[in-house]
């Protein structure tokens, strides 16, 4: 009798299955939106301020500040990553243009280190005054 692989004794590897968790796809969408030229910061909302001062006292080491997340929700259903970031921009560059570029950074870098698409929601918070 014939088998289709011989390389595995006739029977076909399982697929693989994976999850990539909502934070991990934060900590990147919030990364390279803080790289986008003209982003001073990214703004937190109310409940990720409260989090943030609840992991605070609760972490005894402290996340370096290259894996905040501050100013990203995600949430991860299946093979897709919707992701919203909320900046906040100095004075000068067209607004429309700059949450464009944040949208198509962002969801680049999530396609490229998950496997993931992106549908990315940017918001401009604030701008920063020189």
């Amino acid at each position: 009798m014939n088998s289709p692989d011989n390389s595995t004794g006739g029977t076909a590897a399982p697929p693989v299955r994976y999850h990539v968790a909502d934070l991990a796809v934060a900590r990147i969408a919030a990364r390279h939106a803080r790289a986008v030229p003209a982003v001073v910061a990214l703004r937190a909302d109310l409940s990720q301020t409260l989090l943030g001062l609840a992991g605070t006292w609760l972490a005894p080491d402290p996340v370096s500040p290259e894996l905040r997340a501050e100013g990203v929700t995600v949430g991860v259903h299946g093979d897709r990553a919707d992701v919203r970031v909320t900046v906040v921009t100095e004075l000068g560059p067209n607004c429309r243009d700059l949450a464009s570029t944040v949208q198509r950074e962002v969801a680049a870098a999530v396609r490229e280190a998950t496997g993931l698409d992106a549908t990315v929601r940017v918001t401009i918070a604030d701008i920063a005054l020189p």
